[in-house]
């Protein structure tokens, strides 16, 4: 296995940071890897297993930093002593259209025909808005590993805070202080931004991909041609109703006959104590579509 540091600039000047592993042999497919909220391309512990399975099995696997990684990032503009300040606290979701297509031009430019793309958690809602809006012949398949409905989450947890929240954020941008944090925190862990929070959770975003809750009618992932595998832990903690609820109600939108759904008894958000058994399956089943 040969391991790569690497960058990738995206349409707006801003520097990204990842690690790409090639499998000894050559091959023409590589799996970009999206994070989760406020999450990086080197924390979770999954990762490591997918490094060792997804090469043994004879792919690449790119696991990337986007615009919204950790809490708080600055990101290097261009060549410039500019930088600005960015993280998932003042991430804008539509931004992941320029960050994962500078990742994927990279792949492209690397030499990989074939792209498998794979989203954890909140980067599994990037994944989907990514490929129904900006479809690209390269991506073959796609993987949605614990794919959460955060608005859905707010409200079901309590839905007075989250009227609240929401509030104060638009009184917030509508002051022209959209940068300012909110005083209360998503699910009393992550910092964010007014600006933020509307552009997630306003009325009519776009980043509601998988809208459980609210019974959404799942345009943008039943708009999606290429084979899906989604996934959850049978101890996720991210549902609405139960992880095989969830996952039988986003499964019902797919529409490619070789996308599976499934469920890893035992397993958590992040997979602990089953990462291999998962990474295995999942290059196991990119071995079947691709």
């Amino acid at each position: 296995m040969k391991t790569t540091f690497c960058h990738a600039t995206t349409s707006d000047e801003l520097r990204l940071t990842g690690l790409l592993f090639k499998p000894n042999a050559e091959t023409k497919t590589g799996i970009l890897h999206l994070h989760g909220r406020a999450g990086n391309f080197y924390a979770n512990t999954f990762l490591d297993a997918m490094i060792e399975e997804y090469t043994k099995a004879g792919f690449a696997f790119l696991s990337v930093n986007t615009r919204g990684h950790d809490h708080i990032a600055d990101f290097r503009v261009g060549r410039t002593e500019e930088s600005k300040r960015i993280g998932q606290a003042f991430d804008t979701f539509a931004d992941c259209l320029l960050d994962i297509g500078a990742w994927l031009d990279f792949l492209k430019k690397a030499g990989y025909e074939r792209i498998i793309l794979q989203g954890h958690s909140h980067g599994a809602a990037k994944a989907v808005y990514f490929l129904a809006n900006k479809p690209r012949p390269e991506i073959v398949a796609l993987v949605l590993a614990s794919p959460a409905d955060a608005a859905g989450l707010l409200k079901k947890t309590n839905r007075q805070f989250f009227d609240r929240d929401l509030s104060e954020a638009s009184g917030l941008v509508g002051q022209g202080r959209g940068r300012q944090l909110l005083g209360n925190k998503i699910r009393d862990w992550y910092y964010v931004s007014a600006k933020s929070f509307v552009d997630e959770f306003g009325q009519n975003s776009v980043a509601n991909i998988f809208s459980i809750f609210d019974k959404g009618a799942f345009k943008e992932v039943a708009g999606i041609k290429v084979p899906v595998l989604a996934l959850y832990g049978s101890r996720e903690n991210t549902v609405i109703f139960s992880p095989q609820e969830d996952l039988k109600i986003i499964g019902s939108h797919f529409t490619n006959p070789k996308s599976k759904k499934l469920i890893f008894d035992g397993a958590d958000h992040t997979y602990l104590g089953h990462e291999s058994e998962i990474a295995l399956f999942i290059a196991g089943w990119v071995k079947e579509v691709v």
